[in-house]
């Protein structure tokens, strides 16, 4: 039976950070194909983040306020302004009543049979969270993220925990590994989570029995790998930042430039990032000749020429870190047939096993560790060879998107129950409550410009005084509390 599914994401092609709105992109290209009714519910954003191509054939709607806060610039310009500040631990563990609004009202004129909330950081996920559970529909979170852990972090001031604890019994959860399965227990469990690994649209010949064992026992393959073996070409793609490990291949590049191996060994890197970080590594690049013919950044491509060069090259390297969620990159270089190296704690290495369908890196600071490896792959160009074979079968079992991730996720929209729903009054009633009280946050409450930094100082010295602070803290409760009741 056909459906009207409403998909619930921060932020949405083409505006990307990260792997989180190409998988929400993905499900909603895929279910409209398959016959459902697709809307998307998303903000618009800043140009920065521009770097993708318009959705096609997706009915978007970007009814939510603009996440501002993963823009570098903004963050630094109003870190020391008080209603930033309060805005912020509102966006990422709290409620943005104009969200909740804007979200109910597309809610009751669409009456979708499925809300699909994925990434709510950014747009206030407990009232996002709050608003699709007061409705009554069916509601499923899929987890990409530590959700659990970022609202903890920005529960210092305002605690809203025990909301999204109830919130959470409530819902049907898919997880993209058993990493983030456990890591979004911080408070309680939902009422239902399964792992679903993130998937892979694998080409036309994969999806063939017949023309895939052609493929995997073709002579042409291992020919390949035996003319690569004096000369290794490693490929990283993704966001150019330090916590993707880019820094730590900086590192290995030295090595590798000072090593016996200079000339048989060199890293290429496709993306952006920081600009910061990315101006710093290009002028180390620039001063450093021999790095510069080991190190090579080669700038952003977009998806489809991207996937034309993976194949190109002979490894894919990826640095993860340890809380890694589950990445799209390996996936993409183990469907071009490209061997991966990965660190072993990162939620891929869930489906991985190493030296069998990839190559398993135990601490990724180690760059000794990482430069032998490296010698490994060079030397055994057989084993090599094995491993982007099994890599595919690994693929074929576990992420393919039409044969194995879609029926999986069907299977749990079926069995997830209609919610009950209740008032929307209730969700209002907490937005209100939570109108900047910001003598009640222990928050730095100065403010930019030189008016209210002087006004900060006159009132933070009367509230240091115990016994005219005491009386003015009531006072102001009073009349906050005079004006709700009277609006």
């Amino acid at each position: 039976m056909n459906m009207k599914i409403l998909l619930v994401s921060n932020i949405f092609p083409p505006h990307v950070r990260g792997g989180y709105e190409l998988g929400c992109l993905e499900i909603a290209q895929k279910y409209s194909q398959i016959g459902h009714s697709v809307i998307v519910a998303s903000s618009e954003n800043h140009e920065t983040f521009k770097n993708y191509p318009h959705p096609e054939h997706i009915d978007v709607r970007r009814i939510f306020n603009p996440v501002n806060y993963y823009d570098e610039q903004y963050n630094h310009h109003f870190q020391t302004n008080s209603i930033y500040c309060y805005e912020k631990i509102m966006a990422f563990a709290g409620y943005i009543e104009p969200n909740c609004i804007a979200l109910r009202r597309l809610i009751e004129t669409e009456s979708p049979d499925l809300v699909w909330l994925f990434n709510p950081l950014g747009i206030g996920p407990i009232g996002i969270l709050d608003t699709i559970v007061s409705c009554q529909t069916k509601v499923i979170i899929h987890l990409m993220e530590h959700i659990d852990a970022v609202i903890q972090d920005y529960s210092k001031s305002v605690n809203l925990t025990a909301k999204w604890k109830h919130l959470k019994s409530q819902v049907t959860a898919v997880s993209c590994s058993q990493k983030i399965l456990e890591s979004n227990t911080i408070f309680g469990e939902y009422y239902y989570n399964k792992v679903i690994y993130n998937w892979i649209k694998l080409d036309r010949i994969y999806n063939d029995q017949d023309l895939y064992e052609d493929q995997i026992l073709s002579d042409s393959t291992l020919s390949s790998g035996e003319k690569r073996l004096n000369y290794l070409k490693i490929l990283y793609f993704g966001q150019l930042s330090e916590i993707k490990g880019v820094a730590i291949l900086f590192k290995l590049a030295n090595l590798i430039a000072k090593s016996a191996y200079k000339d048989r060994i060199k890293i290429e890197l496709y993306g952006k990032g920081e600009d910061l970080f990315v101006d710093w590594l290009d002028r180390e690049i620039k001063n450093d000749a021999q790095l510069a013919k080991v190190f090579v950044l080669k700038g952003f491509l977009n998806k489809e020429s991207l996937q034309q060069k993976i194949s190109e090259y002979d490894i894919a390297i990826f640095l993860l870190n340890d809380n890694e969620p589950f990445a799209y990159a390996p996936l993409e270089a183990m469907s071009k047939q490209v061997p991966v190296m990965l660190t072993e704690k990162a939620g891929n290495s869930e489906i991985l096993k190493n030296e069998y369908n990839a190559i398993l890196v135990k601490d990724r600071n180690d760059i000794f560790e990482i430069y032998k490896k490296l010698i490994w792959c060079l030397e055994n160009p057989k084993l090599l060879a094995d491993i982007s074979q099994n890599a595919i079968k690994t693929l074929k079992q576990e992420c393919d998107l039409d044969n194995v991730t879609v029926p999986a996720l069907n299977e749990i929209i079926d069995s997830t129950p209609v919610n009950k729903g209740y008032s929307f009054e209730h969700v209002l009633s907490v937005c209100e409550t939570l109108k900047y009280p910001y003598f009640e946050l222990d928050i730095n409450p100065h403010m930019v410009g030189a008016r209210y930094k002087f006004i900060d100082i006159v009132v933070n010295h009367l509230y240091a005084n115990p016994l005219f602070g005491k009386l003015l803290h009531k006072q102001v409760k009073k009349i906050i509390h005079h004006y709700r009741s009277n609006r």
